[in-house]
């Protein structure tokens, strides 16, 4: 009769909400207020220019 109370008091503990949260069997989904967006790639303003080649390999 005593195991049967404590797996009943046990099973009512279980079921509250904070308990679960606080004994981490509850499932944590992601915040998507907390995302941070990445600012934009930007190319610099020379990203058309040639490589530099040196004078050895320009006369061949």
């Amino acid at each position: 009769m005593k195991k049967l109370l404590l797996v009943t008091i046990l099973l009512m503990i279980g079921a509250c909400g904070m308990t679960k949260k606080d004994l981490g069997l509850e499932k944590k989904t992601p915040d998507a207020s907390g995302a941070v967006s990445k600012e934009e790639l930007i190319l610099p303003p020379n990203y058309n220019l040639r490589p530099v080649v040196p004078m050895e390999q320009a006369a061949k």
